[in-house]
């Protein structure tokens, strides 16, 4: 595998994240294989529509930072890839006034991305994590 195509697989995960953290749900929901399972706090959302439903109620006045670290390619083919990294969680909550408050660490999950060649785009089919800090 290419230097490059290892950067477009590991795009998929920044961008997924990315699109969370600045409320662009549809990018995120987007990047989920027609299929694709994200399971999300114990509750399977299942394609790009389960995603973005899921997404769209999320408070309004939370904020988040995703982190993403030491993210690594544990095995591809030319149509599947499986990533594994750590992802650091920070939310906020504005003020009725829009102010935002204290960032709060929210812990550090241990994710799994297997991706899926599908329509010429990596996309995700297997999103899973779980907490690595502190241990469950």
């Amino acid at each position: 595998m290419t230097s490059h195509e290892y950067n477009n697989i590991a795009a998929v995960v920044y961008r997924f994240f990315a699109g969370l953290d600045t409320r662009q749900h549809a990018i995120s929901a987007g990047l989920i294989a027609r299929d694709g399972v994200w399971n999300r706090a114990g509750i399977e959302l299942t394609g790009p529509d389960g995603v973005l439903a899921a997404l769209d109620k999320r408070d309004p006045k939370r904020q988040t930072a995703h982190i993403v670290t030491n993210l690594f390619l544990e095995d591809a083919t030319e149509t599947t890839a499986r990533v594994r990294f750590y992802m650091s969680a920070y939310e906020t909550h504005n003020s009725e006034d829009g102010k935002p408050g204290a960032p709060q660490f929210l812990g550090v999950r241990a994710c799994i991305d297997e991706l899926v060649m599908e329509d010429g785009q990596w996309r995700i089919q297997s999103k899973t994590s779980h907490r690595f800090l502190p241990a469950e």
